[in-house]
This record gives C-alpha cells, structure tokens and sequence, in this order.
C-alpha cells in the first residue's frame, strides 16, 4: 500500500513540473516590419530599419513557449500595437513550439520596437526609423 502512494505522488509531481515546464515562455523576438502595402523587412539581425515607417504599419513576432491566454505588448515608440491574428509553428514531431502574432500600428514615429510578455522586456534592440 505504501508502494502505491509513493508511485502516485511521484506521478503527480512529475505531471505538475512539466505542466510548469509547458507553461512558461522560453523568449520572445520581434522578426518583421511592413508598410500597409505589405513591403517591409526582416529585422531580426538588424539595430536600424533601411525604410521610414511613419504613419501605420504592420509588425511581426514571434513567441517560443506557452502564452496561456496572456496577450504580449508590442510597441514602436509611443505607437501601442493592436493584435491582428495570430499563427501557430509546429516542429517536426507536430507539437506546437511558438506563436507567429501580427499587430497593426497606427501614428508610428520612430523609435525601438520592444516586445514584452506580463511586463518583461524581451526584444528591443531594433530601432525603427
């Protein structure tokens, strides 16, 4: 009997710890910039934006890990990003890794594009001209 109880509490630990593992977001990046017409860049190995984006513009992120129903924050600038749509990225196993979000800008002066998750900073290193 004490066998058992030992091998369920084992189980439910082990089930609670990567339930935790699940939940947390490994990292955030910001990985594209585009104008309404849809040019724009990639900019994850960039400091600076080649292209002037005043006015409205599209960006693009991505998200490694488990959201849990918790919405990042995109900014460029003072411009706030508003979430457009969301698509999921599956590895070769097809177990769902990351989150490809889009948001839409509006009055976007320039400034750096800081992507943050419950108040963490996890990218801002590009600055948007």
């Amino acid at each position: 009997m004490k066998k058992i109880y030992i091998s369920i509490t084992l189980l439910v630990l082990t089930l609670t710890n990567l339930n935790a593992y699940s939940s947390q977001i490994k990292t955030a990046h910001a990985i594209g910039i585009f104008h309404q017409n849809g040019n724009g860049e990639n900019i994850q190995h960039l400091r600076k934006t080649k292209d002037d984006y005043n006015g409205t513009c599209f960006s693009k992120i991505v998200v490694f890990g488990r959201l849990n129903n918790i919405m990042p924050d995109v900014k460029i600038g003072n411009s706030k990003g508003n979430f457009i749509k969301s698509i999921p990225i599956y590895n070769k196993q097809k177990i769902k890794i990351a989150q490809e979000m889009t948001f839409k800008h509006y009055k976007v002066t320039k400034g750096y594009m800081e992507v943050r998750v419950n108040n963490k900073l996890y990218d801002s290193k590009v600055f948007i001209k």
